[in-house]
């Protein structure tokens, strides 16, 4: 069917399945009147840098993982006069600068560990077949997929080889564990028009902000089919791109500019990400798949730097993360400079089924009546 046709099919669909929403407990349900459209609603419950991760490290950090800040403090030549005047191993510039804020101030005295792999995650996104630099990009090595593809995922060689971002990692499950308890963290996509969720060439897609928490069951794992409502009053987190579904994939095109909501590691601010694509597929109530884009440098940091608190625990060095960030971005140059200002990003992402319900704009969000999810987005 042409889009046009699809459109207006949609539309007639559309106002049949409102007509025929149950109201109960101030909750509008989606509609299953008509078996020929569905809604589809995701709700993510984890979010993991997608990085080349064998048992023990070894074939893709063989010089074994970075370390962090706190042992680069020890290692420093002054380090004990640096804590005698400023308190802490943390304040390692010469004028008792930390790390965190002040990343060019500090200088690691401990080799860096470099990945040492070809072999990682990620999608195609510069459009070469060998990183060469272009209008949108500079020049980068890229890594190879389990399919043979060439991928662009440069953050991965920031944090391949730092134990706190790998599975297990303190950041990594901290992070994880807010996703679950911080409506902050709450992103939701919306997939509208789907006539065959195996097959489709023209689906609708939104992203957006979450008001609810998440629920698990006594095993642990995240319950499907529970209500997730838009918060409407944070109208920048809502993002609309197209996409399709193949042999069950779901597979969108990108999206320009996407700003998520993030609450990381108790800080609250935002994940900015530029051409963001996903690639997720949609069997079972458990749906996951992929995330990747240039993910901001300036936003990126602006968390990072916030992340004082858990320099120890996560096992990472805030001056190498730093300059490995700039030193590899490959997205975005600037144009007076040519230095990329973000850095290709890919992310492992799992999610669950769920009832996405629209509060209306007129009421206070605690007095909203949900609208069907069905109803197109404007």
């Amino acid at each position: 069917m042409g889009t046009q046709r699809k459109g207006q099919a949609r539309g007639v669909r559309t106002g049949l399945a409102l007509g025929a929403v149950f109201l109960a407990g101030g909750v509008v349900g989606p509609a299953a009147s008509d078996p020929q459209s569905r809604t589809i609603g995701l709700v993510i419950t984890g979010w993991h840098f997608a990085l080349q991760e064998s048992k023990d490290a070894k074939s893709e950090c063989p010089a074994g993982l970075n370390a962090d800040d706190l042992e680069n403090g020890i290692a420093q030549a002054n380090s004990q006069e640096l804590r005698n005047k400023y308190g802490h191993h943390f304040s390692r510039g010469p004028n008792g600068e930390m790390s965190t804020y002040v990343p060019l101030a500090v200088v690691d005295p401990l080799p860096l560990r470099e990945l040492q792999t070809k072999a990682g995650f990620g999608f195609n996104l510069d459009g070469t077949n060998d990183g060469r630099a272009t209008p949108h990009s500079c020049k980068h090595e890229k890594f190879t997929n389990a399919e043979g593809e060439l991928v662009d995922n440069q953050m991965a060689r920031v944090f391949g080889c730092v134990a706190g971002w790998r599975k297990g990692g303190f950041a990594d499950e901290f992070y994880n564990e807010e996703i679950a308890t911080n409506p902050a963290n709450r992103t939701l996509i919306e997939v509208t028009g789907v006539d065959d969720e195996r097959n489709d060439p023209d689906v609708d897609i939104v992203i957006y902000k979450g008001l609810d928490r998440l629920s698990k069951d006594p095993s642990g794992q995240f319950i499907p089919f529970l209500t997730q409502r838009v918060d409407t009053e944070l109208t920048e987190f809502i993002s609309k791109t197209h996409g399709k579904i193949v042999n069950g994939v779901l597979i969108t095109q990108a999206i320009p500019v996407a700003r998520l909501p993030l609450r990381q590691i108790a800080t609250t601010g935002e994940r900015k990400m530029h051409d963001l694509q996903f690639r997720i597929v949609l069997e079972g109530p458990r749906p996951s798949g992929m995330a990747a884009g240039y993910e901001d440098l300036k936003v990126w940091w602006n968390m990072q730097k916030a992340h004082s608190i858990s320099v120890g625990p996560a096992h990472f060095s805030p001056a190498t993360e730093y300059r490995q960030a700039h030193r590899y971005a490959d997205g975005l140059p600037d144009p007076t400079t040519g230095q990329c200002t973000a850095i290709s990003t890919a992310y492992r992402i799992n999610a669950v089924r769920t009832f996405i319900v629209h509060p209306t704009l007129q009421q206070p969000r605690q007095q909203r009546v949900a609208v069907a999810t069905t109803a197109q987005p404007q």
